[in-house]
């Protein structure tokens, strides 16, 4: 009988989805071209902390870069998240033979992730989906928190804008954990 390890199956790792990066980009996007509109009208100080009542306790001079710095954080998020997303499909091939690493060193991410590569293969899959769906999430939040920075809260939005955002943020991840959990046990 062979080993399960090096007699198996080519199970191509398939790569992630590009749509959500996207989706999170014209986001991104779309909040700083709002920013760079509202800038000039932004009070001197302007407030950068805001209390569980969505209040400003902390003020500080205006600046461009202070002003937009939760769209700089949104980018630069989702540039990782994009980057971790592209380079998954990594994690599914296996080494060749005339590979220097001796044996003991030769395990493959493939096999450390599972022994029957359709459950690799779904494991990354559902990674992939999880980045997505965490792109757009980190993304929408970050842009509803610029935009109510910028352009205030109105009052009766106030009491349950940041239990809903963040009830939308976690259950999101959430429900893309879950999968990838699934996935891993080999139940999708």
């Amino acid at each position: 009988m062979q080993d399960p390890t090096t007699a198996r199956a080519e199970h191509p790792a398939r790569r992630p989805p590009v749509w959500p990066h996207l989706v999170a980009l014209v986001i991104v996007a779309a909040t700083l071209v709002v920013g760079l509109v509202v800038y000039p009208s932004a009070p001197d100080p302007m407030p950068v902390h805001f209390d569980a009542a969505l209040q400003p306790d902390a003020w500080a001079d205006k600046s461009l870069g202070g002003f937009l710095l939760p769209v700089i954080i949104g980018a630069a998020v989702m540039a990782i998240f994009w980057i971790v997303a592209a380079c998954l499909p990594l994690a599914g091939t296996t080494r060749s033979d005339g590979d220097t690493h001796p044996p003991a060193a030769a395990s493959t991410w493939s096999t450390q992730l599972s022994p029957r590569p359709e459950v690799t293969a779904a494991t990354l899959d559902a990674t992939g989906r999880l980045l997505g769906n965490l792109t757009i999430a980190t993304a929408a939040l970050i842009a509803v928190v610029a935009l109510t920075t910028w352009l205030g809260v109105p009052a009766w939005m106030a009491p349950w804008l940041l239990p809903v955002l963040m009830a939308a943020f976690f259950g999101s991840l959430a429900v893309s954990c879950v999968r990838v959990f699934r996935a891993q046990r080999g139940l999708v």
